[in-house]
């Protein structure tokens, strides 16, 4: 499966939120390597997805970077050094283009970039996010869960 992991560019959000939060990324990183899933992810510096893909990597997982290569803002705060790279051209097209190349998303926790991406899950056709539970403060409105498909899970029980 394709599958796009999305999260926080801060590990500081993270660890305000739940201090195990190694152990969390580090158990979802075992599942998805354990049924060989292609992860799909724009990995900033010092991000939550970065750290996902470190560990994805040690676990022999498949890493995809979606990277704007085109754009004259530039992303050096990305590490690039992951996985293969897929280009969309600019930033404003990132969610759009990890959208078409997954499957489902999973969020590792929230951030400005994490919302728009998911908000780009409804288009063309609306796909899941698993929202991991112990890595938010709190489920997003009443109003976002009509439109889109936001399944919230605690670790333990994500199956994929």
């Amino acid at each position: 499966m394709k599958i796009g992991i999305i999260g926080p560019g801060k590990l500081d959000s993270l660890k305000k939120v739940n201090p195990d939060y190694l152990d969390v990324i580090s158990k979802l990183a075992e599942k998805l390597a354990d049924k060989n899933h292609d992860v799909y992810l724009t990995p900033d510096k010092g991000s939550s997805s970065e750290l996902f893909a470190q560990k994805y990597l040690k676990l022999n997982g498949n890493v995809f970077e979606i990277l704007p290569l085109d754009d004259k803002l530039g992303y050096d705060w990305v590490n690039t050094k992951l996985g293969e790279h897929i280009n969309c051209g600019v930033w404003r097209n990132q969610p759009g283009k990890l959208n078409d190349e997954t499957e489902i998303l999973i969020c590792i926790g929230y951030g400005a970039g994490v919302l728009a991406e998911i908000s780009y899950s409804k288009y063309p056709k609306t796909k899941p996010v698993y929202i991991i539970k112990e890595l938010i403060s709190k489920e997003l409105p009443e109003e976002l869960k009509r439109s889109l498909d936001l399944r919230y899970v605690f670790i333990d029980s994500l199956v994929l």
